[in-house]
């Protein structure tokens, strides 16, 4: 998968500091502008755990 700014926020965040996606839209809308639905980022998490499973 793409290593673009919301997926690299997802990783950090989330995976790692274990933050939830309030925090993570939180996060791209004062440091990038970006806002990003819930589900958006929720389906962009899925994708990213199903490539780990892939790659384990």
């Amino acid at each position: 998968m793409n290593r673009d700014i919301i997926t690299i926020a997802l990783q950090e965040l989330v995976l790692r500091e274990g933050k939830n996606m309030k925090e993570v839209q939180q996060y791209l809308r004062m440091r990038y502008s970006i806002e990003a639905d819930e589900l958006v980022l929720n389906r962009r998490l899925e994708k990213i755990l199903q490539t780990e499973k892939a790659v384990a």
